[in-house]
């Protein structure tokens, strides 16, 4: 890879460290994955042992796959036919400078909020006249400020408030 590809890997994990983390906790983590990927192209060191818990993992990476796959011909008593088509599966990121140029400022117009201040949507598209509490219940139930109960479900159900 030359030069300007791992550099541009470099702004992007800087980015993503700064990206922040989900507000609802998922299998994987889109910042962790995201990391991992753009480490390898950076050429940096990738915490492949660790998840998001913090917890140990016994299961390989695929990077420590590709890498087992790329060493020998045969390893592990494998027929080339199904190595062929392991490698096909695996898959491998062939970035550019323009690409990672590109991919840069995507993320940099998302962690500024660029579209959501363009489109601005106001009031009527936030709170409904049928509704008027609806999205902010919903983003306090989302950010657990504020539990909503069956109760007060129902009666949201049918009484509109």
């Amino acid at each position: 890879m030359s030069q300007a590809v791992k550099e541009g890997g470099k702004q992007m994990v800087r980015l993503l460290e700064k990206f922040p983390e989900e507000r609802m906790k998922h299998m994987v983590s889109f910042k962790q994955t995201q990391l991992n990927r753009f480490k390898r192209v950076a050429g940096l060191n990738i915490d492949s042992k660790v998840d998001n818990s913090g917890e140990d993992d016994a299961k390989l990476s695929i990077h420590e796959i590709k890498d087992m796959l790329n060493r020998s011909k045969g390893p592990l008593g494998l027929q080339r036919d199904v190595l062929k088509k392991i490698q096909a599966v695996i898959p491998r990121d062939q970035f550019t400078e323009q690409d990672l140029r590109k991919q840069v400022e995507s993320l940099q117009n998302l962690m500024s909020n660029k579209y959501q201040n363009y489109y601005d949507v106001g009031d009527k598209m936030y709170k409904p006249v049928g509704n008027p509490q609806y999205y902010s219940r919903l983003m306090d139930e989302i950010n657990g400020k504020k539990k909503e109960t069956f109760f007060s479900a129902m009666k949201v159900i049918f009484f509109g408030k």
